[in-house]
């Protein structure tokens, strides 16, 4: 009859508890049942076997048979003649059999080392560890290929077990080997009843027991000691015997799957399973300064599976991501990625990820930065469409001369990336476009670094989808939106020239620094806008245009513009999003065509001036009473805008009266009144492009009825 036990002293966090948890199932499979399989619930690791809870504390009591763990290649690993000797010749002296491989791999390991004085030196460890690799058994190998990639001109060493099997003076094996001696009750000096509570409480977290006091290293910084880690200045580190020896079980199921990637052309600590460089993304520790050795993403399963089956999750061990030629993550920000797109493998329902952090001066603790669950977040995937501006500029922000304004941009557009694979919101999505919009302002006002950085070009051509994805139906959004999309019909003269420093065609987009159609300062969104209304004059009567270029893709409507007027937008928030929106492409969409239906309301609060104003500031100056109505042409005005900006309201009125009189259209009165002290606010909602029948609706309550078509 199969058991179900829930082992709560194994939980996805701290990392030794994790790796207890493999430890277990390893163990149990190799020795004790063949058909054992596990799952993660919540926080504990569950196992189903056909043994009871009783005898599998009593296998680990009297029956386990340790990995032989030795590291002759180390110092302080009991094998030299300065070094802790009492664990090694404790083990090399009993006659237990459960022990007999142990004191066989301590033989070879002697003999390897021969009659050195000390541990081999850089250039000879690697000939020590291919000794080694060539001599041990199995079992003892399988140590050695948890710690190392060998085949290199010098070993690269897995993160889990610092830098080949220590971390500082702190040596693994012989820590290991010192443990045994407490918990095996057959040894001189260990104890039965007390190693029968740790095994209890490693594994159940039942009953309270006295911790032993030792090092316990990177794996459970809670116990690591250090300053405020107890009562007092500083603390003692304590571990529970059980937990130091069956985490180190549950770290040579990453053995396997190092091995199967010597042949790979990319050999680093990529190639040890789940390990990838850090990300200074997605946990609230992050610092530039902080020095990371790499960071881990260990799955978690909810559906029972066997040994074999885990192994096989670990041996593949890897995730990818992208869209046509896939990628394989090369950092936490990559696998963030995969996650969303679905690059893993399946069953795995959550990955628990950690950081390995230096602290405490050289000490390296495994750092939770938190978990990620895995399911499919579409919206993640349009990160594709800048995948290599991405790139590049992840190179340009650690390089030493990188503007710091800039790399805190960039920063900023790889955490909401992050955010968004997390979450595959629209939220996200729409914080990672004003986060790209935000480090192309900054990339704009940078000409002198842009130009040692000649690789790197304007980031555009972002789908149309973005622009759907993100719209939250918000007044800034939707205004947002149609400024960004004015362009002519080419894709040329799109209003971003007024925003950066750049020059926009059919073609494409680059920069141009110097430009005098860059016209956005630092000043307030009104000025800035108005500002580029007055400069899109003055380039039509440059190129011999009757009117400024206003077409474009999208339009607000007429309760977007009445809230704008009344200052009941968040202009901040407008900028932001107007940067972001302005680097889609544009000029590939087609025109919206079905009016949408509350454009065309007018608020009873829309200004008349306004609404007169607007008429006078059409694309081509294009202008229809009706659909069955000929089309009249309105002419520019160039002078109505510096009146505004002069506060002079009433002599622009008057001006446009005149102009739309001369059109053939009249408008009902010669008072339309307006305050002067937001005449510059009235300027800049001219530029704020409206649909037809919205202009129709203006010219409604401000125009007198024609008997005739007009």
């Amino acid at each position: 009859m199969t058991e179900r036990i829930v082992l709560y002293g194994c939980a996805p966090e701290p990392l030794i508890h994790y790796l207890k948890a493999l430890g277990v199932l390893r163990i149990i499979a190799e020795q004790l049942d063949s058909t054992v399989r596990a799952a993660w619930h919540g926080d504990a690791f569950t196992i189903e076997t056909l043994k009871t809870q009783n005898e599998v504390v009593r296998f680990f009591l009297e029956d386990y048979s340790p990995t032989p763990l030795i590291a002759p290649w180390n110092g302080s690993s009991g094998f030299y003649p300065k070094d802790n000797k009492h664990a090694i010749t404790t083990l090399f002296k009993t006659d237990l059999q459960r022990l007999a491989e142990y004191r066989e791999t301590i033989r070879i390991g002697k003999a390897v080392v021969g009659d050195r004085q000390e541990a081999p030196a850089k250039g000879e460890k690697m000939r020590m560890l291919q000794t080694c690799r060539n001599l041990f058994e199995d079992r003892a190998i399988a140590y050695l290929d948890s710690a190392f990639i060998i085949g290199t001109e010098k070993p690269e060493y897995s993160p889990l077990l610092g830098t080949g099997g220590n971390d500082g003076h702190f040596e693994f094996a012989n820590n290991f080997m010192g443990h045994l001696l407490t918990v095996v009750p057959e040894i001189e000096g260990a104890d039965f009843e007390r190693s029968r509570k740790w095994i209890e409480h490693s594994l159940f977290a039942q009953g309270g027991v006295k911790l032993k006091g030792a090092a316990i290293g990177q794996f459970h910084p809670a116990g690591a000691g250090g300053a405020n880690a107890s009562e007092g200045a500083s603390g003692g580190a304590f571990v529970n015997p059980w937990d130091y020896i069956l985490c180190f079980e549950g770290m040579l199921v990453f053995a396997g799957a190092a091995v199967r990637r010597f042949g790979l052309a990319e050999r680093s600590r990529l190639s040890f399973p789940f390990t990838v460089e850090n990300s200074l993304v997605g946990y609230g520790t992050a610092a530039r300064n902080e020095e990371v050795r790499a960071e881990m993403w260990l799955p978690l399963w909810s559906r029972s599976m066997s040994f074999p089956e885990v192994s096989h999750v670990f041996r593949e061990g890897r995730a990818r991501f992208g869209s046509g030629k896939e990628k394989f993550v090369k950092t936490g920000f990559d696998f963030a990625r995969a996650i969303a797109e679905l690059g893993v493998d399946r069953g795995i329902d959550e990955f628990q990820r950690f950081g390995f952090v230096r602290r405490y001066g050289k000490m390296y603790l495994a750092v939770s930065y938190g978990r990620f669950k895995v399911r499919e977040r579409p919206r993640a995937a349009l990160i594709h469409n800048f995948d290599r501006w991405l790139e590049l500029m992840s190179g340009v922000v650690k390089a030493e001369k990188t503007p710091p304004r800039i790399a805190r941009a960039q920063q900023r557009v790889d955490e909401e990336i992050f955010r968004l694979c997390e979450s595959g919101s629209a939220d996200h999505l729409r914080e990672v476009l004003v986060a790209l919009g935000a480090t192309e302002a900054e990339l704009a006002k940078a000409q002198k670094f842009r130009e040692t950085k000649s690789f790197l070009f304007p980031l555009s051509g972002l789908r149309l989808k973005w622009a759907n994805e993100c719209d939250d139906g918000s007044h800034e959004f939707s205004i947002a939106a149609a400024l960004s999309s004015i362009c002519d019909r080419e894709g040329a003269d799109s209003i971003r020239e007024n925003l950066e420093p750049v020059t926009t065609s059919a073609k494409g987009i680059d920069w141009k620094d110097n430009s005098v159609r860059s016209v956005w300062g630092a000043g307030n969104l009104e000025d800035n806008l108005t500002d580029v209304l007055v400069r899109r004059s003055i380039d039509a009567r440059a190129s011999g245009l009757s009117h400024p270029v206003l077409e474009s893709i999208r339009f607000a409507p007429l309760k977007a513009i009445n809230a704008f007027l009344s200052y009941e937008t968040d202009d901040v928030r407008l900028e932001q999003l107007l940067r972001g929106l302005s680097l889609l492409n544009w000029s590939k969409a087609k025109q919206e065509s079905e009016p949408i239906s509350d454009h065309r309301n007018i608020p009873p609060t829309l200004p008349r001036a306004y609404a007169l104003l607007k008429l006078l500031f059409l694309p081509q100056g294009r202008f229809k009473r009706n659909e069955r109505s000929e089309t009249l042409i309105v002419s520019h005005e160039s002078s109505i805008l510096p009146l505004l900006r002069a506060r002079r309201t009433s002599d622009a009125l008057r001006i446009a009266y005149q102009r739309l009189q001369a059109t053939g259209l009249i408008p009902v009165s010669k008072e339309f009144h307006f305050d002067d002290t937001d005449s510059v606010r009235l300027a800049s909602a001219l530029l704020i492009p409206i649909d037809e029948a919205s202009v129709r609706a203006l010219g409604t309550v401000v125009l007198r009825e024609k008997t005739d078509d007009q």
